[in-house]
């Protein structure tokens, strides 16, 4: 196999070693029945092999500088991301760069296709939303000497750089803000832990708080739910069937939270007279619902700022990025009290 930092390989070297023409090599990736099978095969096999991508400018990296970076994201629903794309483009934009924004919907194989355009568009640094994917996007950008930081995700592993707060932490954090108010059944809603890392850290976080204060889990207080308002309605009705009803519910996402504040309302349910909630993000209209939403303060704007300048320095001065890590903070408003 090709090494991850060897030269990236051109069309003519494919070529030659397949012994063809570069025409050929062209309407194999690009025309593929238009070429003998047994040639495309011989080509394709190359082409895997040194881990060719397709320039779509028709330039290679020594000849000339695209000034794009690629940001990748799983949602534009979420108005969070919005502030957080914000602050990465107006740093990048001081800076000389465009960028590119490419939304996943939290699908791998979206994120698999994202990356491979990018890498064909010849971007010169790709911002990514956690940690968790396949360890060979990671190769090609190494391959392609494309520079990469995660970010809403810290990294357990060191070669992958990340600039971002604490999920595991944060959620701890507002568990335990819960049980300071001396809260011991805690019903928990958010997002599906099998394709977000983010929700995975945040369900650790969650009962490692219980467990520090001798709190057993309990799964039938667990909802796993896609981050959208009826998502965190429907999950709060069915958690709060449970018997007995939780005095607390802590949603890892504000999107989530609103849901389960208007859900528990229609049932009757006085917030936080009969049960206390608490969000996490901090979104703005969070403050002007009624009651304001107790929530976890992300550090958005920081980190798409730092992650912006890590990439620029990179990409101009080579310098590698450094893991970087910001704290977010737990805010107490009126909808979490007592029990």
């Amino acid at each position: 196999m090709a090494n991850d930092l060897s030269e990236p390989v051109t069309l003519r070297q494919i070529a030659r070693e397949a012994g063809v023409s570069i025409a050929t090599v062209s309407r194999a990736l690009r025309r593929p029945n238009t070429v003998a099978v047994e040639t495309r095969e011989r080509i394709l096999a190359l082409v895997a092999h040194h881990r060719y991508v397709p320039d779509a400018l028709a330039v290679s990296f020594s000849s000339r500088r695209t000034g794009l970076i690629g940001l990748i994201v799983p949602t534009i629903s979420n108005s969070i991301y919005a502030a957080f794309t914000e602050a990465v483009q107006n740093r990048l934009q001081a800076a000389g760069r465009k960028l590119l924004i490419a939304n996943t919907n939290y699908s791998a194989a979206a994120e698999s296709e994202i990356v491979h355009k990018l890498v064909e568009s010849r971007v010169e640094g790709v911002i990514f939303t956690g940690y968790r994917r396949d360890a060979a996007l990671y190769q090609l950008l190494r391959h392609y000497r494309i520079p990469f930081v995660v970010t809403w995700s810290t990294s357990p592993d060191p070669a992958i750089p990340a600039i971002s707060f604490d999920n595991f932490a944060a959620a701890k954090a507002a568990t335990e803000a819960l049980i300071a108010l001396g809260h011991r059944r805690i019903g928990l809603i958010c997002g599906v832990s099998a394709v977000n890392d983010r929700a995975q850290q945040r369900i650790a976080g969650y009962r490692l708080g219980l467990e520090k204060h001798g709190i057993a889990f309990d799964p039938t207080l667990v909802a796993e739910r896609p981050f959208e308002v009826a998502e965190g309605a429907a999950a709060a009705g069915s958690i709060m069937r449970t018997a007995p009803a939780p005095t607390a519910l802590f949603c890892a996402n504000d999107i989530q939270a609103m849901g389960a504040l208007f859900a528990c309302q229609r049932f009757g349910l006085a917030v936080p007279a009969d049960v206390s909630i608490i969000g996490f993000d901090d979104l703005p209209m969070t403050r002007v619902i009624n009651p304001p939403l107790s929530t976890v303060r992300v550090p958005a704007i920081e980190m798409g700022e730092s992650a912006a300048d890590a990439l620029v320095q990179a990409v101009d001065c080579g310098e590698p990025i450094l893991s970087r890590s910001f704290e977010a903070t737990i805010v107490m408003r009126d909808s979490t009290a007592k029990p």
